[in-house]
């Protein structure tokens, strides 16, 4: 039959429509949340910490939507420790991070998961030690749920079968129109569309399933895996019922056209709605995808279809002559495009490996050399052969079933290498170069770091430490105090900062004296007390007793200067560290300092990491949760001046910031303990009024009018112990009432002759 040029011009704008629509629908879902790969972390795998850190952030090749990145972080023991998502960016990012309580000495695992919207999974773990090496550990993780390996492996059998289909699709299309051969296809056509539209919903039923299983919620629903392939399946559904029309009742006419068609919306729908969109170079991924995945399906899918036809009882109906003209009819369509879909598969397929090269390893390599095997020993020779001797066949050889076998196992393999999805254009070439700087440990600048919305901590960590490396432990010092005037987070989290530089000039410098020679009295000597703590963790447990009574003597020129004090108060964090956070356990190691100011100076440094770890919880066992004065009036009394001088941090966090109510369990108790309380209280206003003095002066006043002066004290103090200086506290006790002047004044150049002793 003939057809009009009405007719044709009909079914060109019907392929067209749908072709469009099928585009239209795929990217109705939104932004591509790329599949990517790990390419730093904070810590680094493998990495052995003095202390527990505050948050583990994951740096990615290419950004994600943080809703689908999940994180499980265990112990090697098998204890499963909460984390939380920090909040960051709306919209992609390349970094992701998760706050983490305070980890007790062990080995542990964050096994992470990034789910892209199409519904493919990348999984990884880091492994980092706290107090320990990681050693021969090689993984806790517990690994994927089993509904999540379900729901995989779902995945792969319906990615197989789209495959095929696509396959058949393609040899309909090629071969309908040749004589007997073509026939029997095109009355296949309606069931061929429907199964593919089955195939395609449960694509995105899938795809909807893995993103609701690994939490994404509402982004589920309208994610491009879902979304796409349900439009796929919608537009190839309304196709198989069109085909069905055509080819029943007594007038029937069909034609491969709705193959065609249907070829065109699941290739191009299907690799929209998969990763092509998800790459770096979207543009060039999808145009690529599309050549090679229809390339293939037309080289596979015209010589599976004359195989199956070959086995209907039309086809053994014929005699042998006629066997041969109609397979002959039928090669004469399948050479031409068999050659040109070699051609574009072979030049698509190196691309492709090409640009993925960086992520394939181990298995992924395994697969890709035995599919590349299969097509270069199996299918191109046998392919050949057949072009060459086609013109003598008079039935379909053996030897044709073992090419299509040959096709259809790359396909297969095919199929589970897109599952892995080693990646396209990995590694860092398309970050930042700031944020590449940062990661490769090279970047000296704290003020790459203002920016971030996550992942700060890690970035002041790694600039900071580059400074020290490079330029000393002051120089790093200094700039973690610059960064503090200018930015909120190191103004908030300043003790913190420095602390981690005097962890990290543990490892870097081997002469304690020589760590200690510096001016770290910034930020209330966190960088003393970092320093301490990490050095004391590499004291075995079975020297620890004999080690504690000389350890700070390298800092003790002068003796009870406010270095040595620094020293002893890190020695009491390091050993809370290392009796987990357990006040009872280090206060009795504390006492074996015998000198009663070391014993002191060494409680003062546990009574403040025992808050410390409380806000990130873990404390000492059996803390009553009614009583704010604990632990406070279950300590020795000759270190319970000590304990609240510490112990106000505690009670203004419980009672979530109300100072009226904080005031008041300060007025709860007596004597030196009560001005010990108030005085603490000045010193965390001083930090809250980010030293101002009418902020500090109207909080104080929210005491009892007889204690007030105690906490203008205890503010005075910390504005020189946070500045090294002296201008905070003359603002503070010039705007302060007359009475309390002179306090103010005493408070303020005792802790001038504690900084200048050095």
């Amino acid at each position: 039959m003939v057809r009009s040029p009405e007719s044709t011009g009909r079914v060109g704008r019907f392929v067209l429509a749908l072709v469009m629509a099928a585009l239209g629908l795929a990217l109705l879902a939104g932004p591509a949340s790329a599949h990517t790969s790990l390419v730093a972390s904070s810590p680094a795998s493998g990495e052995r910490l003095a202390y527990s850190p505050d948050e583990i952030v994951l740096t990615f090749a290419t950004a994600v939507d943080p809703r689908t990145v999940t994180a499980e972080l265990r112990s090697a023991d098998g204890e499963v420790v909460a984390v939380e998502p920090l909040s960051g960016e709306t919209g992609d990012t390349t970094v992701v991070a998760f706050a983490v309580p305070r980890l007790p000495h062990a080995v542990y695992g964050l096994a992470w998961q990034s789910v892209g919207d199409d519904g493919h999974r990348v999984l990884g773990e880091v492994l980092f030690g706290v107090g320990t090496e990681v050693g021969g550990t090689t993984s806790v993780a517990g690994g994927a749920t089993p509904m999540a390996r379900a729901l995989d492996s779902a995945g792969l059998a319906l990615r197989i079968a789209w495959y095929v289909v696509l396959a058949l699709l393609a040899g309909v299309a090629v071969v309908g129109r040749a004589g007997v051969a073509g026939d029997v296809a095109r009355r296949r056509i309606g069931g061929l569309l429907l199964l593919g539209a089955v195939v395609a919903l449960g694509r995105g039923g899938v795809a909807l399933a893995i993103l609701l299983e690994a939490g994404a919620g509402d982004l589920a629903w309208t994610s491009r895996g879902t979304v796409g392939f349900a439009a796929v399946g919608v537009l190839l559904g309304l196709l198989a019922v069109a085909a069905s029309r055509r080819t029943a009742g007594p007038e029937a006419r069909s034609t491969p056209t709705p193959a065609l068609v249907g070829l065109l919306v699941a290739v191009i729908g299907g690799t929209l709605a998969g990763h092509a969109l998800s790459r770096e170079d979207p543009v060039l991924a999808v145009t690529f995808g599309i050549l090679h995945l229809g390339a293939a399906a037309a080289w596979t899918g015209p010589l599976l279809v004359v195989l199956l036809v070959a086995r209907t009882p039309a086809w053994r109906g014929l005699d042998a002559e006629e066997r041969t003209a109609q397979l002959r009819a039928s090669l004469r369509r399948m050479v031409p495009v068999a050659g040109w879909s070699l051609a574009v598969v072979g030049a698509t397929g190196l691309l492709l490996a090409a640009r993925a090269w960086s992520g394939i390893q181990g298995g992924v390599l395994a697969v890709l050399v035995v599919k590349a095997l299969v097509v270069l020993a199996v299918a191109v020779p046998l392919g050949i052969w057949h072009h060459r001797t086609r013109e003598g066949w008079v039935d379909v050889p053996r030897t044709a079933r073992v090419e299509a076998l040959g096709l259809v196992v790359a396909l297969v393999l095919g199929a589970v290498l897109v599952g892995w999805d080693p990646g396209w254009s990995q590694g860092t070439g398309g970050l930042d170069p700031a944020v590449a700087a940062v990661l490769d440990g090279t970047a000296d600048d704290p003020t790459l770091c203002m920016d971030l919305e996550v992942g700060r901590a890690a970035c002041y960590r790694s600039t900071l430490s580059t400074v020290l490396a490079t330029q000393g432990p002051q120089a790093a010092i200094d700039a973690a105090v610059a960064a503090q005037a200018v930015d909120s987070y190191v103004a908030e989290n300043c003790h913190q900062v420095v602390h981690d530089i005097g962890n990290d000039a543990a490892e870097q410098i081997d002469d304690m004296a020589d760590a200690l020679a510096v001016d770290g009295s910034a930020c209330w000597s966190g960088y003393f007390h970092g320093f301490i703590e990490a050095r004391l963790a590499e004291i075995d447990d079975d020297a620890l007793s004999d080690r504690l009574p000389t350890f700070c003597d390298g800092a003790a020129d002068p003796q009870y200067s406010f270095t040595h004090y620094n020293c002893l108060h890190g020695l009491g964090h390091g050993l809370m560290l290392r009796v987990d956070a357990d006040l009872f356990e280090a206060l009795p190691l504390c006492r074996d300092l015998e000198e009663f100011w070391l014993v002191r100076s060494c409680a003062s440094g546990a009574f403040m990491e025992n808050v410390m770890a409380a806000q990130q919880g873990l404390q000492t066992p059996g803390v009553p949760t009614d009583d704010l004065r604990y632990p406070c009036t279950d300590v020795d009394a000759d270190l319970s001046e000590d304990c609240w001088m510490m112990q106000t941090s505690m009670i203004i966090w419980r009672l979530g910031g109300d100072l009226p109510g904080a005031f008041e369990w300060c007025d709860s108790v007596d004597g030196l303990d009560r001005t010990a309380c108030y005085r603490s209280m000045g010193r965390d206003i001083s930090s809250i009024a980010a030293l101002d003095p009418d902020g500090v002066i109207q909080r104080c006043s929210m005491g009892s009018a007889d204690a007030a002066h105690w906490c203008i004290d205890g503010a005075a103090s910390n504005a020189v112990y946070e500045t090294s200086a002296r201008e905070s506290a003359d603002a503070l006790c010039a705007a302060v009432q007359e009475d309390w002047t002179a306090a103010c004044e005493v408070s303020r150049d005792q802790a001038l002759s504690t900084v200048a002793l050095g």
